[in-house]
């Protein structure tokens, strides 16, 4: 008899171990965070909300409850109908969806008996899951972002315009702006009296003015800068000086130089041309291997944009570009052309879908999604503004391959109508730290239904220049000064723009 019990005693644990195995292995005294876990999270594919939307990836934060896509989707997704795909811990006993209205009001699905329920995630949905027990529960927040404005698009900034720095009176005639390793130095001129403006931040918009004193007959059209110093030209352009200051302009001296044109600073040096002689020729300030030669009839001598500094793969070295201008024929050019320090080339293989001068080119960014859901940041230049001898440009042209092919930029990526078409504008990029709005002179634009409104900063892009704590980040703004709008007249404004992925708070 006792032989007998022993064996069924045995046999009752050995089916007890048996069953254990065989469970879902939930120890819920042991295992309780576990056993409300969300292992993963998804939406069901539905080509008519947004292709690829199944490859959407979302965050889990498993110790703050938060479940979302840290890469938001396109401006425009409609979100209020889509079917979730959510993978817990098979045989929990709750998993509740749980929308809220605005005014308040709940709407329970009961994921467990209606997986395939449409949800409304326009707003944060809650899901609540019990263990299989119904001894621990744990709350979770879900978001799908979607961007509240159209991210990949160039925006001039609504509340980017302010007028030129400047501490002159009356009605200023010329402007020329000159960036240093300083910062940011702006000549004004009113008819009868210069003002020289610096500052090292044109976000925080704290300028510092002086009276420059500048060497007779300056051209402030010619007003240059290179690393260390600023440029002049003194004189008429079949002749006239180079003057350098290396005191912000408050002294000039001249460097014994005979330049017509500043094209810019390339590679440490100053570069121009000049026709003292009657033949066209390079000129480069400290002089350099091609000072001095004739410059090839197709390379304009004049009206080019500002030169754009950049690291080419195959070159081993800093190469610059510039776009458009005047040849010497007085014919227009719609080419690109690079220097390397030794020599220039034109490089444009497909150039700029129009012959314009004064154009404004700065250096920026654009993005692509893959069907993958990668967002991948290209480096491009963009060129925009300038006149054909006639009026002024509006179009917004991009390449993406250093100035070798050119395309008209996107419709997003076009000027709104209330920034002028200006030609001779000096354009500049800064990136700044945000975390919060400019002070200073900068006003807020109105408005005008390009994009949607709503903040500027919203949750979203992994793309974005973050820092931790994520109060701020690193945004790059283009800024615009002045120009000549097609009347003639001088435009008094600084513009400011940047892409609106980069203003998105990241989430991290």
């Amino acid at each position: 008899m006792k032989k007998f019990t022993a064996i069924c005693l045995a046999a009752f644990v050995a089916a007890l171990v048996f069953m254990g195995c065989n469970s879902d292995s939930y120890i819920p005294s042991e295992n309780t965070a576990s056993s409300v876990a969300v292992y993963s999270f998804a939406l069901s594919e539905d080509d008519s909300v947004l292709k690829n939307l199944d490859t959407v990836f979302f965050s889990i934060d498993l110790n703050k409850g938060l479940i979302f896509n840290g890469d938001s989707l396109p401006y425009g997704t409609r979100t209020n109908k889509l079917v979730p795909r959510i993978r817990m811990l098979e045989g929990v006993s709750v998993a509740n969806l749980i929308e809220t209205s605005e005014k308040g009001e709940e709407t329970i699905h009961d994921y467990l008996t209606n997986p395939d329920d449409t949800i409304d995630f326009t707003r944060p949905v809650r899901l609540q899951v019990s263990s299989p027990d119904g001894m621990a529960a744990r709350n979770y927040t879900i978001s799908v972002n979607v961007h509240t404005m159209k991210s990949d698009s160039l925006v001039w900034d609504r509340n980017a315009l302010r007028t030129l720095p400047t501490n002159l009176g009356g009605t200023l005639q010329k402007q020329q702006t000159a960036q240093t390793a300083d910062g940011l130095y702006c000549l004004t001129y009113n008819g009868s009296a210069y003002c020289m403006a610096h500052t090292a931040d044109p976000f925080a918009d704290n300028w510092e003015y002086s009276v420059p004193a500048l060497p007779a007959n300056a051209r402030i059209e010619t007003f240059s800068a290179a690393e260390d110093a600023l440029y002049i030209l003194a004189g008429t352009v079949k002749s006239s000086q180079l003057f350098r200051s290396t005191d912000g302009g408050a002294t000039w001296t001249g460097t014994g130089k005979t330049w017509s044109h500043i094209i810019g600073s390339v590679t440490g040096k100053l570069v121009g041309t000049s026709n003292a002689d009657g033949t066209w020729r390079y000129t480069e300030y400290p002089a350099g291997s091609i000072d001095g030669q004739a410059m090839p009839a197709d390379m304009p001598v004049s009206g080019m944009s500002q030169p754009v500094t950049f690291s080419f793969p195959l070159s081993g070295g800093l190469q610059a570009t510039f776009v458009g201008g005047r040849l010497a024929d007085g014919s227009l050019t719609d080419a690109a052309w690079a220097y390397d320090g030794t020599e220039w080339a034109k490089i444009s293989i497909k150039p700029i879908p129009a012959k314009l001068e004064g154009m404004t080119l700065v250096p920026f960014f654009t993005f692509k999604t893959s069907i993958a859901w990668v967002v991948t940041e290209y480096s491009v230049m963009m060129a925009f503004g300038g006149s054909d001898g006639t009026k002024n440009n509006r179009t917004v042209y991009i390449s993406s391959d250093y100035g070798m092919t050119w395309a008209k930029a996107g419709d997003l990526a076009q000027l709104p109508e209330y920034v002028p078409a200006t030609a001779f504008a000096n354009g500049f990029v800064y990136e700044t730290t945000l975390g919060s709005r400019s002070t200073g002179a900068w006003t807020e634009m109105p408005f005008t239904g390009r994009i949607p409104a709503g903040a500027l900063f919203a949750a979203g892009s992994s793309l974005s220049r973050a820092t931790k704590p994520v109060e701020s980040w690193e945004c790059p703004f283009i800024y615009l000064f002045g120009g000549t709008e097609e009347s003639g007249a001088l435009s008094n404004n600084v513009w400011r723009a940047t892409i609106n992925r980069m203003t998105f708070k990241p989430i991290l």
